[in-house]
């Protein structure tokens, strides 16, 4: 492996696996058969050859190094396996691996955004905001969740104080699904002005990494679409990695998975291309895995094992098939949150045993379309808090929209559960009309 460091270029010949073309001036190299003694060899070589390390981390024995020098790189070994995954960037920029405080007089507390379902199942926010009123973001919405990014922005203005800007200190994209990226583009055409955006993470997967037979038109172009944005855009934008741990005001974020995982095997899945991380507040920790699936999963069980163990879940791909159980049993998470509708999420409860596993392991679940869930930090069941109902299904229009319709009962019953859960008839978000089916 010596012969990467006498002339850098060579890296595109030097491992067992062929080029794999992240991004333009990004390159990845997988490395088989490697023990630690190798690994720690090969740091030491780089460090002689002028590098400098900017972080190293040691996560249940999966070793990660990120080194500066000609380019950025970013080593990862898991010894499971005896895999050695290096990805070199030119002039990449790295978020803050140094543990930040946060000054303020607010809470820290965690949401699962209640997405407008009104017209399709899918779609995905979460927020953190800080002591000092900032917001941590992941994802957003689906297209057709027409008003999400002022929905978002209403959001955060509500609760950032009178008189301040709303503040991002970072947003983070698990992925280029529609439905989890749509609206963060909308925010940016149409709610910035007010908004301070310190930072975009994500390690998104561009089409020309995967056969594009497994992947629709509509995930091939909008991705191409938001890279195109992300390539003009003024905000700092960090590509996350493996391994790493970077810090935002009082929150740590420890980097499980990225699609750079899965490689050399064929991204069959775009969903298994999810970011996932594990984020650490005020001695809590919440898992995100995105929309991670069936080759991330086993990836993520086989690394960690039971250090995965946290307080909070979103549980991936909406609760339809995601994880593994085993991922779940391991996680052993006591709040589960389903960015999802409830429709959805009783059609599926029956035959997704991932699912069924999760709550039987926590002792609280949340569905995001039943209203935003609330959860402070330091994570306490008894604080967890579920806000009123805001939006409600527009039954008429997603038959003619998708083919599928339910019984006046179960419309009824399901316009009950959202007045308990204190949702609001003359809401602006509500179906114009209910088909003659409620009394309003």
């Amino acid at each position: 492996m010596g012969s990467i460091f006498e002339n850098f270029r060579q890296f595109r010949a030097s491992a067992d696996e062929s080029d794999y073309d992240c991004r333009e001036n990004c390159f990845m190299r997988l490395y088989r058969n490697v023990d630690k003694a190798q690994y720690d060899e090969w740091i030491s070589t780089l460090i002689s050859d002028g590098f400098e390390i900017l972080q190293q981390t040691d996560n249940n024995a999966n070793l990660y190094t990120c080194l500066s020098g000609e380019v950025v790189i970013n080593a990862f070994f898991t010894p499971c396996d005896g895999i050695l995954r290096v990805a070199a960037t030119e002039n990449e920029l790295v978020p803050c691996f140094t543990e930040q405080t946060c000054k303020g007089n607010g809470e820290t507390a965690f949401y699962g955004f209640e997405s407008d379902q009104a017209l399709i199942d899918c779609g995905m926010c979460l927020m953190v905001q800080c002591p000092d009123y900032s917001f941590f973001v992941v994802d957003s919405g689906h297209y057709m969740q027409f008003n999400d990014n002022d929905r978002i922005y209403k959001f955060m203005r509500e609760r950032t104080p009178e008189g301040q800007r709303i503040v991002v200190n970072g947003w983070l994209l698990t992925h280029a699904h529609s439905d989890h990226i749509s609206k963060f583009m909308d925010f940016l055409r149409y709610n910035r002005n007010d908004v301070i955006i310190e930072g975009i993470y994500s390690n998104l997967i561009p089409d020309t990494n995967c056969n594009s037979q497994y992947w629709s038109t509509e995930e091939v172009l909008l991705s191409r679409k938001l890279f195109k944005m992300l390539d003009k855009t003024d905000m700092p934008t960090y590509k996350i990695h493996t391994g790493q741990r970077f810090y935002i005001r009082n929150l740590c974020f420890d980097v499980m998975g990225t699609h750079e995982d899965i490689y050399p095997q064929v991204m069959k899945d775009y969903n298994d291309s999810s970011c996932m991380v594990m984020l650490t507040a005020e001695g809590s920790r919440i898992f995100i895995p995105g929309d991670a699936s069936n080759l991330a999963s086993l990836e993520l069980t086989k690394r960690y094992g039971e250090t995965l163990k946290c307080d909070v879940v979103q549980i991936a791909h909406h609760g339809h098939n995601g994880l593994y159980k085993e991922a779940y049993e391991l996680l052993g998470a006591d709040t589960a949150v389903f960015p999802i509708t409830r429709i959805k999420f009783d059609e599926e409860y029956p035959r997704i045993e991932a699912n069924r596993r999760a709550i039987e392991i926590a002792s609280n679940y949340y569905i995001t379309s039943d209203g935003t869930v609330k959860i402070p930090l330091p994570y306490s069941a008894d604080k967890v808090e579920k806000l009123p109902d805001e939006t409600f299904e527009d039954f008429g229009k997603i038959e003619r929209l998708w083919g599928y319709t339910y019984t006046d009962e179960r419309k009824k019953e399901l316009f009950d559960l959202f007045i308990a859960n204190g949702g609001d008839i003359n809401s602006t978000n509500l179906p114009v009309r209910f088909e003659g089916i409620f009394e309003m």
